[in-house]
């Protein structure tokens, strides 16, 4: 008969043991829901290998809102990032040294905004523009390009799209030459010596492609009086289709299909009791390719409608978020093509800013936003003009939930529980984790307290709110 040994293991070892698994699958899962996350992320977006954050600030003396393309190479965002820096910089600088001529009334403001055209596969031009206004009358507006092969981690020179060289260069100031002369609102503000020193070298053009044109850009005073503004030249295609490198030209064939303009909103009003108790929920600054989807997520759970009020920059990027945010039955508002303060704008550029938006909302969903909501809520009497134009409610909010202030779940959810009240129209933003964190326990408590959740257009109906405002909600 043999003998068992049984070996007796101290507890501090077998609790080691444990511990260490504990970590190892941690650590697994850990990474590989990162790993999960990032492949949806990417998948998300319009531009393959390349994401979009649009960072947006307010203070007492000035605004700013940024959007960032943000790709897998670190070479290439370090380069975006160093020039933006360097605009935040300037604009700070300038805001101190205006600083006695700022209050709330009057504020400074930065936006830089992205336009991303794509070349080829993996291949894009970024046209930034960065314009801020700190206490004059006028503003400052700086354009800068850069092209970027996402797979191949560099940016791109002229030398990579354009062969024979020297003859396509040629054939470009030729160009830019006809068409300044042959444009006679902007040939008498044009210098002609600074004309032909920002065409000598190709090095310093800032250009884009795609498959109508190659676009090149001069900032405000580099070629022409301040009047004139900045200044884009586009060269056909065809002009230049015997310089173009085979790979891009094969890949530059592409069809450009436009949409029919007209479309309707998707939103299905429901009659609402008046003795209810209702609140629209907003959301911010979207679609964010992390943060929309999990609010989303969360308003399914509880079977709560809201309204998102969305940057037509972030559309383009996901579009796929758009279409999910119409079919869960959601209502879509228009926040303007790059969160501009409006108030700084003429009438012409407020409206461009709307359309542009709108357009791209209808382009990814075949659906068109109800209403608007302003950037910083700020608007005056030329952005009333252009939305009773436009016959666009103006939409702000009567509670602010200072997600983008606090960054904190347990704020969020204390500031909106003490301030809601029935017909409130919140104020939130898509684009923060902490608030997707915070909205599980808001729907709860709220729900709790007989309220019920439903679209911007849905309580305006119930309020009898007539024209195009602006509406607040009620607090």
């Amino acid at each position: 008969m043999h003998k068992i040994i049984r070996l007796k293991w101290p507890a501090w070892a077998i609790l080691f043991i444990v511990v260490i698994g504990s970590i190892i699958t941690f650590t697994y899962w850990t990474k590989h829901s990162q790993a999960v996350t990032e492949v949806q992320q990417k998948a998300l977006s319009n531009y393959p290998g390349l994401h979009l954050e649009t960072l947006t600030k307010e203070t007492d003396t000035y605004t700013l809102a940024i959007s960032k393309p943000i790709a897998e190479s670190e070479a290439i965002n370090k380069s975006i990032e160093t020039w933006i820096n360097q605009q935040e910089k300037k604009f700070l600088t300038n805001v101190e040294e205006n600083n006695q001529l700022l209050d709330k009334d009057r504020r400074a403001h930065l936006n830089i905004h992205v336009e991303t055209e794509k070349l080829a596969d993996s291949l894009y031009s970024l046209v930034f523009t960065a314009y801020q206004i700190t206490g004059g009358a006028n503003g400052q507006e700086t354009i800068k390009t850069f092209n970027v092969d996402v797979k191949g981690n560099k940016m791109l020179d002229l030398k990579d799209i354009l062969k024979g060289k020297d003859e396509a260069y040629d054939t470009i100031r030729t160009s830019v030459r006809e068409q300044i002369d042959q444009n006679e609102d902007l040939k008498p503000y044009v210098f002609q010596d600074a004309m032909e020193d920002a065409l000598r070298n190709p090095v310093n053009w800032k250009w884009s492609l795609n498959e109508k044109a190659l676009h090149l850009y001069f900032d405000e005073y580099e070629i022409a009086a301040g009047a004139a503004g900045t200044i884009e030249i586009n060269i056909p295609i065809a002009q230049l289709r015997a310089y173009l490198q085979d790979d891009v030209a094969e890949q530059l064939q592409v069809t450009v299909v436009e949409p029919n303009i007209e479309g309707q909103s998707s939103v299905k009003e429901k009659a609402l009791d008046p003795n209810g108790k209702y609140i629209a929920l907003t959301f911010d600054d979207g679609p964010h390719p992390k943060v929309t989807p999990r609010v989303l997520q969360t308003l399914h759970d509880y079977q709560a409608k809201a309204t998102f009020y969305m940057l037509g920059s972030q559309v383009e990027y996901y579009p796929s978020i758009v279409r999910d945010v119409f079919a869960q039955g959601h209502e879509v508002g228009n926040h303007t093509e790059k969160h501009t303060d409006l108030t700084q704008l003429d009438q012409a550029m407020i409206e461009q800013e709307i359309k542009e938006t709108k357009q791209k909302i209808y382009q990814a969903s075949g659906y068109y936003p109800t209403s608007i909501r302003p950037p910083y809520g700020a608007y005056n009497e030329s952005v009333k003009q252009v939305t009773n134009k436009l016959d666009t409610p103006m939409v702000l909010w009567s509670v602010d939930s200072l997600d983008w202030k606090t960054r904190d779940p347990d704020a969020i959810n204390q500031v909106v529980s003490e301030q809601v009240a029935s017909g409130s129209i919140v104020l939130m933003h898509d684009i923060h984790p902490t608030t997707a964190d915070a909205l599980p326990q808001l729907l709860s408590t709220l729900k709790e307290e007989g309220y019920e959740f439903v679209t911007v257009s849905e309580l305006l109906s119930l309020q009898k709110a007539k024209g195009n405002g602006p509406f607040y909600g009620k607090s």
